[in-house]
């Protein structure tokens, strides 16, 4: 192709924003645009964002206007949303959208919510018969109490309102669970823990049918239990496809989509914990595997086709992974081949001023 390719990423505030950006960094004919509600973000400082916008978002449709004039400004050839809020806007005004644009395959509004929405989530997950750990919405103080009659420890109390692992709860026996929960903004999610291990499964589809995908299990723990893990290994699992394969079957799902699964060591099956309808932050992970997800996107939204694609079982590791391994091991660093391909150490490199506005934002809350 010899011209390049206008990208509107219209999300750049979005938590993973920067790592799509980087993916498709590694696309010579592509040109990328970013809007945000935000004045500075990590993407803003990317050498690969060729044009930056701030536009204070008041509602859907000042915004809709705002897109629609980007569009035409800045020539877009295609639209792509990162994260879930802004998905569900595009889900909602794809046929608002102006024509000069193509928007990547995105789900139905109905199989959105139902992915995306813990409770139906879970009433989905039983209703078809998808492995799925035992889950309960409390949203009174009698509900609580009915709860403990019956429910089996330990348990996992979840906020519907926070992301990456924050504010879960581990609750070991009926006495340590907590005297009194608040429950008037949200009913409170509660799952059964799983004794096992999690595992996790990306894809890109396309009327249900998966198109590309990858599977990685976590080797490297975060800040804490339920945090993203920092380091990963990828690898094949024909039961962890079948359940994804079946899953996204029957939510006829089209787009990207990031499936948490357990194994569970009392059944030996592996069980649906949630779905992420957006990009995810080991994104770039997966395209040194082999899995260029945003690339493969922007080509279904231009009605290309996409060939067989695999991906390759290797051990990644995250920034913050590399320097907790040099913190315990300092000859680590000399590992300069695996620093350099098997980890963000090479995008940091070639791309180090999004981290040390990160690095600078975290030093101020800190201060």
């Amino acid at each position: 192709m010899s011209s390049k390719l206008n990208v509107l990423i219209p999300d750049g505030n979005s938590t993973w924003a920067l790592s799509v950006i980087q993916c498709l960094s590694h696309i010579d004919n592509y040109k990328l645009f970013v809007l945000s509600n935000e004045k500075r973000t990590a993407t803003k400082f990317s050498k690969y964002t060729f044009y930056y916008a701030f536009y204070e978002r008041s509602n859907d449709e000042s915004w809709l206007r705002i897109i629609n004039s980007e569009i035409e400004k800045n020539a877009i050839d295609v639209i792509l949303p990162v994260a879930e809020v802004e998905t569900l806007f595009f889900i909602n005004y794809k046929h608002r959208i102006s024509q000069l644009a193509k928007v990547i395959p995105l789900p139905d509004l109905k199989d959105f919510e139902t992915a995306t929405n813990k409770h139906k989530l879970s009433d989905f997950s039983n209703s078809h018969t998808i492995a799925h750990p035992k889950s309960f919405f409390v949203s009174s103080e009698k509900e609580r109490q009915e709860l403990l009659t019956h429910i089996r420890f330990p348990i996992l109390i979840k906020p519907l309102s926070q992301k990456g692992g924050d504010g879960i709860l581990k609750v070991s026996s009926k006495s340590n669970f907590p005297m009194r929960l608040d429950v008037k903004d949200s009913p409170l999610f509660i799952q059964e823990f799983i004794e096992g291990y999690d595992i996790d499964c990306s894809v890109l589809c396309l009327n249900g049918k998966i198109l590309a995908y990858t599977i990685q299990k976590g080797n490297l723990k975060g800040h804490n239990e339920f945090a993203p893990q920092l380091g990963f290994d990828f690898l094949k699992n024909d039961e962890v496809l079948t359940v994804t394969k079946n899953t996204m079957a029957l939510l006829n799902w089209s787009g990207v989509a990031h499936l948490d699964l357990r194994f569970d060591n009392n059944t030996h099956t592996f069980k649906l914990i949630e779905i992420n309808a957006r990009f995810w932050g080991s994104v770039d992970a997966s395209r040194s595997a082999g899995i260029n997800f945003p690339h493969l996107s922007i080509q279904l939204a231009l009605s290309k086709t996409i060939s067989a694609t695999t991906f390759d079982e290797i051990n990644y590791m995250r920034l913050k992974g590399v320097l907790k391994c040099i913190k315990r091991r300092p000859w680590f660093i000399f590992k300069r081949k695996f620093l350099l391909n098997n980890t963000e150490v090479n995008m940091f490199l070639k791309d180090p001023l999004p981290t040390v506005y990160k690095f600078r934002e975290w030093l101020g809350r800190q201060f």
